[in-house]
């Protein structure tokens, strides 16, 4: 029998009762693109703004089964107990951020027609603008499923309102945009933050190891997935750093670095230590279970700096009480105690994409196709990279002797290791249909069981009305 569920349909409904009026637009003029832009520097400033891609980590990190429960009890409490509410700002958030940035897209895209600038100029533009079009439709797809397609500038009233497309259909559109993109990007990022060809051939490798995955399935790609990651791993461009705490604390792109989210003082911050510092009133959101810290091997680095107990300043002040994740922790905060709405000011990058993700995706797709054999010196490097003494092989030992299936447990527990608080958890249940893992971690503590329903999030009940289109089918 089909499951479904209800949640926080008394809620939902007078939410729309109550704001129906003012959420229906009316739109009276439609501009032509061409009025847009008209110089390079005009199209540079549009793509320009497309930037910051986010993670949305509310809904991707809050539900990991190695989180423990948010101190926070407004929604992201609800995300995590398996009870959220088509009202709430992470799913609106993350819907309407990818679709601004589709419809920019699509209005630099159609505003270079006609344009009399160079070849170079114009693949240039065409590339980046269609890598992040594929970006977004990539997380609107893997988030709600079947999606409108929105591929042209709105010109009329019948353009609003379009029913949902197939994610099959998506998908095969992902594909398009991300090939051109790749084809016409050229090698260097005309300033850091943004997309370069390397960047779209890595989306390209995490594209196709997803969609090897659940609910696609084309098994075809992981062998794509691993063509793709390895002409990142080596086109000489990126290098693991040497130790995995030197891949965080920085504004700046490191060596291993591929893609990350930039913040600039004064103009924008990372929330990122405010989210994970459990400190006085502070309400941290994400924040590791105790059966997480006991998952990994003695000697890893990832546990032993990027997890930490307790924080007791200079001051001899016991700043934290509880065990926290460290990776985003400026300590110089927890040294003044500041409070927590003086902490939201950090400027430290947040990954999108690294190397060792590159590695890891290589081992999973080797793994699948071939069996483990050749898949052990793609995790072992990385394992090898966590250790605290890297001559000490029994520190984070190196994996051999497994099967298919133990491998594959292997680099999902790996993933969780290397990218707690970095937004792939949620996508990797997805994929490999582990929600079940949720499921033993929390027990009595879900709302609502886990089931077929948590394959999507919910379509944010602005979208439902604006756009007449119905909720998942496994909500009701």
């Amino acid at each position: 029998m089909k499951t479904s569920v209800k949640i926080l349909l008394s809620v939902s409904v007078l939410l729309l009762t109550s704001c129906s009026n003012w959420l229906e637009e009316e739109p009276k003029t439609f501009i032509s693109p061409s009025s847009f832009y008209q110089t390079v520097e005009d199209f540079d400033g549009a793509l320009k703004g497309l930037y910051p891609q986010g993670q949305n980590l509310n809904l991707t990190e809050i539900f990991a089964d190695y989180n423990d429960k948010p101190e926070s009890a407004e929604q992201v409490g609800d995300i995590w107990a398996n009870n959220p509410g088509y009202g709430f700002y992470a799913f609106r958030n993350a819907w309407s951020d990818s679709y601004s940035t589709i419809k920019n897209a699509n209005m630099i895209l159609e505003s270079l027609e006609g344009k009399d600038f160079s070849e170079d100029t114009k693949n240039k533009i065409i590339g980046e603008a269609k890598c992040l079009r594929a970006w977004s439709y990539f997380t609107l797809v893997q988030l709600f499923g079947d999606v409108p397609l929105r591929d042209k500038v709105v010109t009329s009233d019948s353009d609003i309102a379009i029913e949902r497309t197939p994610q099959a259909d998506i998908y095969n559109f992902i594909f398009e945009d991300i090939l051109d993109a790749e084809q016409k990007l050229p090698e260097d990022a005309q300033d850091m933050g943004r997309v370069d060809k390397y960047v779209a051939k890595a989306i390209m490798a995490r594209i196709y190891l997803t969609s090897a995955g659940f609910p696609m399935n084309l098994t075809e790609n992981y062998a794509k997935a691993k063509e793709k990651a390895l002409e990142v791993i080596n086109c000489n461009r990126y290098s693991l750093m040497p130790t995995f705490d030197k891949v965080f604390k920085t504004e700046q792109y490191t060596a291993e670095t591929i893609w990350a989210q930039l913040f600039s003082d004064p103009t924008s911050y990372s929330s990122m230590h405010k989210e994970s510092a459990p400190v006085n009133s502070q309400t941290a959101l994400y924040l590791p279970t105790d059966a997480f810290i006991k998952s990994f091997d003695k000697g890893d680095m990832r546990k032993e700096w990027g997890i930490q107990q307790e924080y007791v300043n200079a001051k001899g002040t016991k700043v934290i009480s509880r065990s926290y994740y460290n990776k985003y922790i400026n300590e110089e905060y927890l040294e003044q105690e500041l409070p927590a709405s003086n902490t939201s000011i950090l400027t430290w990058q947040t990954q999108l994409i690294r190397l060792a993700e590159m590695y890891l995706i290589v081992a999973e797709a080797e793994n699948e196709m071939n069996g483990p054999v050749n898949a052990y010196q793609y995790i072992n490097i990385i394992r090898k990279r966590a250790r605290v003494d890297q001559s000490d092989p029994t520190n984070v030992p190196d994996l051999s002797g497994l099967s298919k299936e133990e491998f594959r447990e292997a680099v999902l527990l790996e993933r969780q290791h290397e990218f707690y608080e970095e937004g792939f958890a949620w996508y990797d249940m997805k994929r490999t249909q582990t929600f079940d893992k949720v499921q033993k971690a929390r027990g009595d503590k879900l709302n609502v069981p886990i089931g077929i329903y948590n394959n999507t999030w919910l379509i944010p009940d602005t979208e439902i009305l604006n756009n007449n289109i119905p909720q998942n089918p496994d909500y009701r």
